[in-house]
């Protein structure tokens, strides 16, 4: 592999499109290249959506961000390529590497532009990345990328920075729930935009009622744009006076906020796990079809996950599709309540909520 031979004064851009957990893998890779690089002038480019997780990175100089919206808008691409090729970068990496991240790359002008060269994409790139056979956690096999920078990996711990507008959301959030720093809480988030990653609601209703009864939790169900009334109907099933619908947040600066002041986060395979992973929570989550290994953080210590196996064996290209979803349907709430009670009694800061009288080895 080729390593460039930079000053270290360069100006370089980071791309990855897509979704907040796509973006928050990212932030390894970010955090590396700045302590390995302090007077680089480092950027991101993401889409609206994610952008709210770095506005408060002290890693980076700027963002740019993308509307997916405006898709179609040619005249606003091409706005977007003129305002990258601006900035004059000497370097493009491309984390995503799809047609349209890649032309965005070939037209940012950089004297360096580096991407996955397969799938015929290669021509987008003058330095290509061939991605390893080995199954590994999405934020690893970004780092991986800099390894053409000569970066200096320091793990893959993904960074989300709060700010004193954030917390005070939280703050004044818990208390209008009437939560207190004291109580066992727990953060559940039943949603997803794909309905192959939904473990049902009447499910997680019953292991909601599970952990009130064991561990008296006060839980707390997170929700985004389109999706409360998810949250409000899982709130129903649960017919619990110590269930709460999160209120709506600003950004997602103000969820992590309030994800930071809970103990463990329960949920599907979404872009709120992530965020509850950046600030440091515990985490059980319940998969589809989706590869656990590149989402799950590499802890087995502090991060769980289930997943109805086998998958069917054309999975990939049924599950769009598929309305049966025989994998989350193995899945029962016993057995995802037994993996909860395990790591509740096996991690010290949650030890003390569990009850007078039950052994913990």
């Amino acid at each position: 592999m080729k390593k460039l031979a930079l000053k270290g004064t360069e100006k370089v851009l980071m791309i990855q499109l897509r979704r907040i957990g796509d973006a928050l893998m990212c932030t390894p890779a970010i955090r590396a290249a700045r302590r390995s690089f302090p007077e680089m002038e480092l950027f991101f480019f993401t889409e609206l959506e994610s952008a709210s997780l770095f506005s408060e990175n002290p890693f980076l100089d700027g963002v740019i961000t993308l509307d997916k919206n405006r898709s179609r808008d040619w005249v606003y691409q091409l706005k977007k390529v003129f305002e990258i090729r601006r900035h004059r970068f000497d370097v493009v990496i491309d984390f995503l590497s799809n047609p349209r991240s890649g032309w965005y790359t070939f037209a940012s002008g950089a004297k360096y532009r580096i991407g996955v060269g397969q799938h015929g994409r290669g021509l987008f790139y003058n330095l290509r990345f061939e991605h390893s056979s080995r199954k590994a956690y999405a934020a690893a096999e970004r780092v991986e990328f800099l390894k053409f920078l000569g970066v200096e990996v320091d793990g893959v711990t993904l960074d989300l920075f709060l700010n004193r507008q954030s917390e005070e959301y939280a703050d004044r959030s818990l208390r209008e729930m009437g939560l207190t720093r004291e109580d066992f809480l727990i953060s559940v988030s039943p949603t997803s935009r794909r309905h192959f990653n939904r473990w049902p609601l009447e499910r997680y209703a019953e292991l909601i009622r599970r952990l009130r009864h064991r561990y008296s939790a006060k839980v707390i169900v997170t929700w985004g744009p389109g999706e409360r009334q998810v949250a409000e109907k899982l709130r129903e099933l649960s017919d619990s006076e110590g269930v709460f619908v999160s209120p709506r947040s600003a950004n997602l600066v103000e969820l992590g906020a309030v994800l930071s002041h809970c103990h463990l986060h329960l949920g599907n395979d979404n872009g709120t796990k992530h965020i509850a992973v950046a600030v440091g929570l515990p985490t059980v989550t319940i998969y589809g079809p989706h590869d656990p290994v590149s989402w799950t953080f590499p802890d087995p210590r502090r991060h769980l996950y289930l997943q109805g196996l086998p998958l069917c064996e054309d999975c990939n290209k049924r599950k769009h599709s598929c309305q049966e979803l025989s994998c989350l349907d193995r899945i029962s709430a016993e057995v995802v309540y037994a993996v909860c009670e395990n790591l509740i009694e096996s991690l010290p800061e949650l030890r003390k909520f569990a009850p007078s009288g039950v052994k913990v080895n």
